[in-house]
């Protein structure tokens, strides 16, 4: 193996974990849902605005966390985010309310936000564009890992011990992250490169990414296509308890489909770099996520058996993984001089309109596979519209 591949092996290797933050912290305790809701005396309702009040505070931290990583370097921002997580962790552990939760898990999301910013930095820090987009896809494999471990995990743990376990595995996590962070990430900013602002300038440069079409475009792509498989990870304890008559540990129904394709998809981006360009990865990837999605709605339609029906998952979060590290690196090429911010704003914008979802949409939609259905083509169909605009001439 060439020193270059070595590196971005080491790497990936390194930063996958931070990416897997996010998925851990949100799905390791979805099977748990009904217990908790039991225990804190609260409605499914509820416990789906712990899920919601995470993602707000996740994309809201992201604005913070991408600046500050850009003055004061990427590990000295992501050591304290992770020692605040795993303590955080300790605390939901704890906690014997329901607006204990609430507030813990506005805490949880703020602390977890470091990870995906700063990961997303350091690869682009790191390597050129062609190394990164390798990086990237690479992560994206490993970060697949994530989805479909976390539930499967949360579903052993609730099953045996309960659900306060699955908040001390997630410190557990988080203190191991934190130290492996610190033994083996080296700095990527140096001194030399940091670039201090003051938040009324951090304000307006965010306001002048919003307004950019440049950089726009592929977040706004990417969180609608992200969006149409999150309505599927948000609803996973009605879909797996209710739709489908299963019980705590049988969330690899819906999550290990998942994680094939976005392993299988990674793997696919890697190989395509130097023969594909990023615009034609994201035009495939947006072609067979779209098949994907009607081949659902036709399982739905004909009622197919419930392994069958979530193989076409399976295809579209291996759509999603092509389109993924394309549409991440046309994003934060648009700032190479601050790169933890527009880092930041990607991350902000992706997760707030998850978080939308998940207050809003999640709970109407979940109750009906079809609605779902109808719900994820309406999510990509809206992607498809902002990618192609500029091909429509308007």
């Amino acid at each position: 193996m060439n020193p270059q591949r070595r590196a971005r092996w080491q790497f990936a290797l390194l930063v996958a974990p931070l990416a897997m933050l996010a998925p851990f912290s949100l799905d390791t305790y979805l099977p748990s849902f009904p217990a908790m809701a039991e225990q804190l005396r609260v409605s499914s309702a509820a416990m789906q605005s712990t899920l919601a009040v995470y993602l707000v505070a996740f994309a809201a931290s992201t604005l913070i966390v991408g600046p500050l990583s850009d003055t004061l370097g990427r590990r000295t921002v992501v050591l304290w985010a992770l020692a605040a997580y795993a303590l955080i962790s300790v605390l939901l552990a704890l906690s014997v309310e329901y607006w204990q939760v609430l507030a813990l898990r506005i805490a949880q999301g703020m602390a977890a936000a470091a990870g995906v910013v700063v990961g997303r930095a350091v690869v682009r820090d790191r390597f050129d564009p062609d190394d990164a987009r390798r990086v990237f896809a690479l992560i994206t494999m490993f970060f697949a890992l994530g989805p479909a471990l976390a539930p499967m995990v949360g579903g052993w743990l609730q099953m045996l011990l309960g659900w306060r376990a699955v908040f001390v595995f997630l410190a557990l996590y988080g203190a191991v992250l934190m130290v492996s962070i610190w033994l083996w990430l080296p700095e990527t900013l140096p001194p030399v490169g940091r670039v201090f602002a003051s938040p009324w300038r951090i304000v307006i440069r965010y306001f002048q990414g919003l307004r950019n079409p440049a950089f726009l475009r592929p977040v706004l792509v990417l969180s609608f296509l992200f969006g149409a498989l999150f309505l599927f990870v948000a609803a996973s304890p009605v879909i797996i308890y209710d739709h489908m008559g299963g019980d705590e540990t049988d969330f690899w129904w819906l999550f290990a489909p998942l994680v094939i394709g976005l392993v299988a998809g990674g793997f696919i981006a890697g190989r395509l770099v130097g023969r594909v360009s990023p615009a034609a990865s994201i035009v495939l990837g947006l072609t067979l996520s779209g098949l994907a999605l009607v081949g659902f709605l036709l399982g739905v339609l004909l009622g197919s058996p419930r392994f069958w029906l979530m193989l076409p998952l399976a295809g579209y979060s291996l759509a999603l993984a092509l389109t993924m590290p394309a549409l991440t690196l046309l994003a934060l090429d648009c700032y190479p001089q601050t790169r933890g911010m527009a880092a930041a704003l990607q991350s902000f914008v992706q997760l707030g309109f998850s978080a939308l979802l998940a207050l809003f949409v999640v709970d109407w939609l979940a109750g009906n596979l079809l609605h779902l259905a109808l719900g994820a083509l309406f999510l990509w169909l809206l992607g498809n519209l902002i990618w192609y605009r500029k091909a429509l001439g308007r």
